[in-house]
């Protein structure tokens, strides 16, 4: 239902008057959104923003252009910002989705699952974790839909909505170019919005628009008065609406006021007013209607004012103490009068600026009792506890009730809302009393909550408060692990193992538990580099773990005694006891815990070219830790990185780099993840990009432990940097010194023993033949010991640089095409051509230098054509008549083989989440296959991209196959 006088409708949060058909200075915004719409229902998506002060015609002008969007076809969904939701993560997005409208859809109950985040629960930092996971999850669950056909998403009031789903619309906005999806927002130009500021008015390639909405001109004024009036309007009322500067909502409003007060003459020609009357300001005139309503209507409005733009009938009869039947007739009276509009179950306002005068009409101690009173309500009807929440962040709640209610829910908002707990959970501690029961069970979830919140330092503080005041012993293990878990994920593992250690020797603790403290004192010394003492505390905790029958404890005893074998001695036992605790975790250990344990288990994999049980785990791990996110999301992406850079994928790789640095601010493996794309671009004589990714700024974290093991990868980008600037001798050095010193906490010859072959090189180019030696038996210790086709080929590369024996360096370069390892076998066939040209063999010289250039215009490894080409050079050998191919930057011939997986999968109709769960790869990492395809391609949408392939396959040829 709408208000409507003659010649203007009410509609949302703005006014507008109608006119020949269109709003009243606002066609050419209208006309542009249609394009965006034409254009979206074509295949390409598009994103707009509209941008105006307050009364300029925002909200019609999305509302228009979302019937129109409607009348073509789109499917349309609409949002709109809460100013009580700012604090509560991903309200404005997940209300547009209609996650909680929809239980029985089955694929948002899975996004509801995600964001609900029960498999959080107790983990360090999941308040980016939730950010990470949901984000994906979400906007997995739009590109599902635009899979069932052209979607649009009309979002207003952008500058009160929550971060996380300004996260969500920036993912949105980005990938509009490859999805039938229109993304329409509207909000103020105010201060305290920069997220949103920067999501409207970033540049981006096309797909964006920003319409500012200015003032109406004079013009346009006129025949809005005209239109309002029934007749144009006479001089004195043109010169009083001048004063309204060309708001809209201000003239009618203005009209609208005068016509109550029947301050109006209308004569044949033109309708005018009094001389004398005044223009009263906007906010005396948007509340002017007020006047006119009984005192039950207004006190039912100043309540429904306070509960927010977004309460259901239901809420506000409940809180007003009224029968719904009875609050429908004052709702009715209401609407009629253009202060609420109609729609559906929850309550809106006509425009704001009544809700905010209704609301500064109350006094401040009625408002904290009415946001009690809704909380109240809320928590009797079983509301969702971040709703329960928005209500008792801004009143002031009985102690008793905040207490009560913290203790039955404070686990379930820490998963969904952890900072909005931990304010509750603050306050709650600063009013209740610490002599009661359960002022225990608060101090846990305080701890809990700064936990998830990622306040490490802070969790460790108040869970050792909590056990130095010597707390009943049933709650000494819950403290002492999070104390253990805050101070090992910040990167302090001495701690921790102070900690656990403490854990063994209280005669309070159970013997499980104390069995499972020795167990993680194990995690912690491996942590520290001590493999000796982790090893010899992993196997005394393996017995007592196999005594107790405790699965858990078995499970990190088996995972750091499979670390620790792999590092000294990497063979099939490492990889059999890793696969032990792998089994046994899914039903004894949390989630993560699960996740971090397979992302080992892949290493190994990794490191011993099992391809194909490093693929298949992967796979395994793929969905959760989407749906967990935090440091799992780009752990997980790193690994499919570096298998992909390991096997020649190297496109492959940096699709996974691309995921794994935008997995929702988790910046603990970026630095891992730019030195694998360091090592491409150097690879690639992109020095200066691979120098940019080196030199990030890198925020500082806290959680920094993972990362450690993956320290070795910048210094590997950086050496391989020296040797492409010209400096053979630092790369060397620098590289020396980490063999012999370490890489952070572990020690350089085991980290670093794939790098023997590098190191034997350059120790014989600076004259260093002693330490060339030792490295080469280092290699041949390790292949001694895995009987890895990797690790044999870096032993028989070491040996044939060390004796000169091109035969040796050709069985490397067969053990490494077995592996595969292309990039070492183009290596190895570069020593072995160099060392067959000095014996004189300049043809078969030249025929591995062929093959070697072949390898390496197919990865695109430019720097290593020039620098192969450059040493054979040195000993008369060219490259033989026939040229290795030049790699393909556009066109068919660029796509990789996965690229042209995904477009055939794309022309098959298929959604980004379909084609993941069909190839086994995150959903990002398909997203930007499809933008890598659009960019080869020169294309704009996936409808092109099937065009592309029907052809292809019309015409008899494979698209797979180029």
């Amino acid at each position: 239902m709408c208000y409507e006088t003659p010649g203007i409708t009410w509609r949302g949060g703005e006014v507008m008057a109608s006119f020949e058909g269109c709003l009243v200075g606002r066609a050419a915004e209208l006309a542009e959104l249609s394009r965006l719409a034409e254009s979206t229902l074509a295949g390409e998506g598009q994103a707009a923003f509209v941008v105006g002060e307050a009364g300029l015609g925002k909200t019609v002008v999305l509302e228009q252009a979302a019937a129109a969007a409607e009348r073509m076809g789109i499917r349309v969904l609409h949002g709109s910002a809460q100013e009580l939701q700012q604090a509560c993560p991903f309200a404005l997005i997940s209300s547009c989705l209609r996650l909680e409208e929809s239980p029985s859809d089955a694929r948002r109950a899975r996004v509801a699952e995600v964001l609900r985040g029960d498999a959080r629960y107790g983990l360090p930092g999941a308040k980016s974790e939730a950010a990470g996971a949901t984000i994906e999850a979400m906007v997995g669950l739009v590109e599902d839909l635009c899979a069932q056909g052209p979607l649009a998403l009309f979002l207003d009031d952008l500058q009160w909505a929550d971060s996380a789903s300004v996260a969500v619309l920036h993912k949105l906005v980005r990938s509009v170019h490859q999805l039938p999806l229109l993304v329409v927002g509207a909000h103020r130009p105010v201060s305290g919005v920069g997220e949103v500021d920067h999501l409207s008015r970033s540049p981006i390639a096309g797909n964006r628009t920003l319409l500012e909405l200015a003032p109406l001109d004079t013009e346009a004024v006129a025949a809005l008065l005209a239109d309002l009036c029934g007749q144009p309007a006479g001089p004195r009322l043109r010169r009083m609406a001048e004063g309204a500067a060309g708001n809209p909502l201000y003239i009618t409003e203005l009209i609208a006021a005068l016509r109550r007060e029947h301050a109006i003459e209308t004569g044949e020609a033109m309708a005018d007013i009094a001389a004398g009357c005044s223009l009263p300001p906007l906010t005396a005139l948007v509340t002017h209607r007020l006047r006119y309503l009984r005192d039950d209507v207004l006190q039912v409005l100043r309540v429904a004012s306070v509960l927010g733009a977004g309460c259901t009938t239901a809420e506000l009869a409940a809180v007003v103490d009224l029968p719904v039947r009875d609050l429908l007739t004052v709702m009715a009276e209401a609407e009629a009068s253009g202060v609420l509009r109609d729609t559906g179950q929850r309550l809106r306002f006509r425009h704001e600026l009544i809700r905010h005068a209704l609301y500064d009409a109350v006094p401040e101690s009625v408002r904290t009792m009415l946001h009690m009173r809704a909380a109240q309500c809320l928590a009797e009807a079983g509301a969702a506890p971040e709703r329960v929440a928005e209500h008792l962040l801004n009143g002031v709640p009985s102690t008793d009730f905040l207490i009560t209610w913290l203790e039955g829910s404070a686990a379930r908002l820490t998963t969904r809302a952890p900072v909005m707990a931990l304010r509750l959970l603050t306050t709650a501690l600063a009013l209740g009393d610490p002599t009661d029961a359960g002022y225990i069970n608060l101090r846990l979830h305080h701890a809990l909550a700064q936990l998830s919140c990622g306040l490490l330092a802070e969790a460790e503080e108040s869970a050792r408060c909590a056990l130095a005041k010597a707390p009943d012993p049933g709650w000494e293990c819950l403290m002492r692990w999070i104390v253990i878990q805050a101070a090992f994920a910040r990167g302090r593992p001495d701690l921790a193992l102070a900690e656990a250690r403490a854990g063994c020797r209280s005669p309070g603790v159970p013997a499980i538990e104390a069995v499972r403290f020795q167990a993680f004192s194990a995690v912690c010394l491996f942590a520290l580099g001590d493999l000796t003492e982790a090893g010899a505390v992993a196997s005394r905790a393996r017995r007592a773990a196999d005594e107790a029958g405790d699965s858990y404890a078995l499970a990190s005893t088996l995972h750091i005694l499979a670390a620790k074998r792999f590092l000294e001695t990497p063979d099939a036992e490492a990889v059999e006891l890793a696969r032990q605790a792998s089994r046994l975790t899914p039903d004894t250990m949390h989630p993560a815990e699960w996740m971090g344990l397979q992302l080992a288990l892949v290493n190994y994999y990794v490191d011993l070219d099992l391809g194909h049980d490093a693929q298949r785990t992967l796979a395994a791990v793929r969905i959760p830790a989407e749906h967990t996110g935090g440091v799992f999301l780009p752990w997980y992406h790193l690994s499919c990185a570096l298998l992909a850079f390991h096997s020649g994928r190297w496109d492959d790789a940096l699709a996974e780099i691309e995921s794994g640095l935008d997995c929702g601010g988790q910046d603990e493996m970026s630095r891992a993840l730019r030195a694998v794309a360091a090592l491409i671009a150097v690879h690639r004589g992109r020095r200066p990009l691979a120098e940019a990714h080196l030199t990030a700024p890198l925020p500082e974290v806290d959680n920094a432990t993972v990362a450690a093991f993956y320290e070795y990868l910048p210094l590997c980008a950086g050496v391989l940097l020296d040797e492409a600037q010209g400096d053979p001798r630092r790369a060397y050095s620098r590289l020396a010194e980490a063999f012999d010193s370490g890489v952070g906490h572990l020690p350089g010859q085991l980290i670093l023993s794939f790098l023997t072959p590098d190191l034997v090189r350059l120790a014989l180019a600076q004259g260093d033949h002693a330490n060339a030696r030792r490295y080469a038996a280092a290699a041949q210790r390790r292949a001694d010991h895995s009987g890895g086709l990797y690790h044999l080929g870096d032993a028989y590369r070491c040996q044939g640089l060390l004796s000169g024996d091109p035969d040796l360096l050709m069985e490397a370069v067969r053990c490494y095409r077995n592996a595969p390892r292309p990039l070492n076998a183009a290596h190895a066939l570069t020593d072995a051509a160099e060392m067959l040209a000095r014996r004189g063999r300049l043809d078969d010289a030249r025929v591995l230098l062929d093959q070697a250039l072949d390898t390496f215009t197919q990865l695109g490894a430019v720097w290593d054509v020039a620098q192969a080409t450059s040493r054979l050079r040195a000993v008369a050998v060219r490259r033989g008549s026939h040229r290795t191919r030049t790699g393909f930057r556009d066109g068919w011939e660029a796509l990789t083989h996965t690229e042209r997986l995904v477009a055939e999968h794309v022309a098959e109709g298929c959604s980004n989440p379909e084609i993941a769960a069909r190839l086994s790869i995150a959903r990002s990492t398909v997203s930007t296959h499809v933008s890598s395809i659009l960019r080869k391609l020169a294309m704009t949408s996936r409808v092109e991209i099937a065009a592309e392939v029907t052809r292809r396959q019309k015409s008899g040829r494979s698209p797979s196959q180029g």
